[in-house]
């Protein structure tokens, strides 16, 4: 069983902190699945740039518990700027996006 989701649309997969510019043109982030343990936090902007990471941009938050449970969370969000994410502690989660 691979761990890619079945999907049409685009995933990537968040293994460590930092920033990141997944579009530089309108995205729409579609999907995100937390597959198990780990801590940190992911957050998603509409944004063409890492600069452009500023509250009015957020998308949505994800706090991610030391847990052990599976969880996907459709989200369904345009971000017509572009998309970016922000990745803080030791976050584990795979997002789908087109």
């Amino acid at each position: 069983m691979s761990d890619q989701p079945v999907s049409p649309d685009q995933f990537v997969n968040v293994t460590a902190a930092g920033s990141v510019v997944v579009s530089n043109t309108g995205a729409a982030l579609k999907r995100i699945i937390i597959p198990g343990t780990f801590v940190g936090s992911v957050e998603f902007y509409n944004s063409a740039t890492v600069a452009g990471t500023a509250a009015s941009n957020n998308i949505i938050n994800i706090g991610i518990p030391n847990t052990n449970q599976y969880r996907s969370i459709d989200v369904n969000a345009s971000a017509r700027n572009g998309l970016v994410y922000a990745a803080i502690g030791t976050p584990v989660l795979t997002f789908t996006w087109n």
